[in-house]
């Protein structure tokens, strides 16, 4: 029995490039900070103002898609795209609780729901498993802005309420995009939204990787539509025209190698670049690639990534941040401090300069007792004992004062 040797091999690069995508912000290969106008690349900050980096990652973001559609075609579609791992896994899901013919495809026959299958616990069933997902993958763009630690404190109860509530609604609203994208949109971001797509069907060639059709035993596959309906996107496997939407997932291929298996043929689809087919081998097909790479495309990609390196050589370092966590503990004892001390500060503001001192007195006494090991205790303890000392100083000289003030008069009596 042949296996679907291309499906297995294009779940493990989904899910892969799937995995990437978290990996690279959450080890801080590559994150992007608004409040400060830069991007970490490999924990080094790197300010939007530096023009040799950012004209650099233009290059680099213009020319990588087209030397894709050059030589591979539409490949990082249909074995790397994140959006069509979703839109496949859905769809399955979709089939298997609420029918086959459950399709929510823009040019399908719409959502027909089996009978049979058409209960409140699939519903229930299959919202749910959207709902998980959405939970789950709507907090992979935060950590392209944030920090791990600082996107659980988004979501955690703490000392930075405001800013919680703030980022809590703002992930809400990126579970509901995402589920609706999951639930309704899935193919049609492909197929109408996608500007990756667009790219294609301008620079797509015939040489590029593609998906080709052994028309000498067109006989052998007389009345047999088996590879059209495991087509992902719905087309006609054995006539793809330059500007269909196949993704290249290899789909057809595998289902036609296991039906002509039985006869013990191979099938009569196959991968191929340009005019030759699949029986090269790995040199020749590496060697074919190449020989397809537009070299004034590719010089810009160099161009570009050497503009990278530069900048980020050439980029002055700049002080570490403080970690969102002590920023988080610091803000929670300022604000338990400002509550004990409060009474001080009351009477400071009054007017009461001896109460003012207390007031920064108090406050260096509760930080130190907040943080028992930290490096600046003994600066607190001075601050405990000058402001105090400075207090009594002031109380010791208001007393006099008063006795003094209150001896002239008796004398003037």
């Amino acid at each position: 029995m042949i296996l679907k040797i291309y499906r297995w091999k294009r779940r493990i690069v989904q899910l892969a490039t799937l995995l990437l995508i978290v990996l690279i912000p959450a080890f801080g290969l590559f994150r992007i900070d608004l409040t400060t106008a830069s991007f970490t690349i490999l924990n080094t900050q790197i300010w939007w103002s530096n023009f040799s980096f950012v004209f650099g990652l233009t290059l680099v973001a213009i020319s990588a898609p087209i030397i894709i559609y050059m030589t591979l075609g539409t490949a990082w579609c249909g074995w790397a795209c994140p959006q069509n791992l979703l839109s496949e896994w859905a769809n399955s899901l979709t089939y298997k609780w609420l029918g086959k013919r459950a399709s929510v495809d823009v040019g399908g026959e719409g959502l027909k729901v089996a009978a049979s299958k058409n209960k409140p616990f699939n519903w229930f069933v299959l919202s749910l498993a959207f709902l998980a997902a959405s939970l789950v993958l709507a907090l992979i763009p935060f950590l392209f802005f944030f920090s791990f630690t600082e996107v659980w404190s988004f979501f955690s109860l703490g000392p930075g309420e405001k800013l919680s509530g703030f980022m809590q609604r703002l992930y809400f609203f990126s579970v509901f995009l995402t589920f609706i994208n999951i639930a309704a949109i899935r193919y049609f971001m492909c197929d109408y939204a996608c500007l990756y797509r667009i790219g294609q069907k301008m620079f797509k060639t015939q040489d590029a990787l593609h998906v080709n059709y052994d028309s000498s035993r067109s006989a052998d596959c007389t009345k047999c539509n088996y590879c059209a309906t495991s087509c992902i996107t719905s087309i006609q496997p054995t006539e793809i025209k330059m500007y269909d939407s196949c993704i290249n997932c290899g789909e057809c291929i595998d289902v036609c190698n296991r039906l002509h298996a039985k006869s013990g043929e191979n099938g009569l689809l196959s991968f191929e670049f340009g005019d030759r087919g699949d029986n090269s081998t790995w040199p020749e097909k590496f060697s074919m690639v190449f020989s397809r790479f537009n070299w004034l495309v590719g010089g810009f990609f160099l161009m570009g990534a050497a503009m990278m390196a530069w900048g980020i050589y050439s980029q002055p370092q700049v002080q570490a941040q403080v970690p969102i966590e002590i920023q988080l503990k610091d803000r929670e004892s300022a604000r338990v401090c400002g509550n004990q001390c409060l009474r001080q500060q009351s009477l400071c503001k009054e007017g009461s300069m001896s109460e003012c001192y207390r007031a920064a007195a108090c406050k260096c006494d509760c930080l130190l007792q907040q943080d028992a090991t930290n490096a600046l205790n003994d600066h607190w303890r001075q601050c405990v004992q000058q402001n105090n000392a400075k207090a009594e100083g002031i109380d010791s000289h208001g007393q006099h004062a008063a006795i003094g003030s209150r001896t002239t008069e008796s004398i003037s009596r």
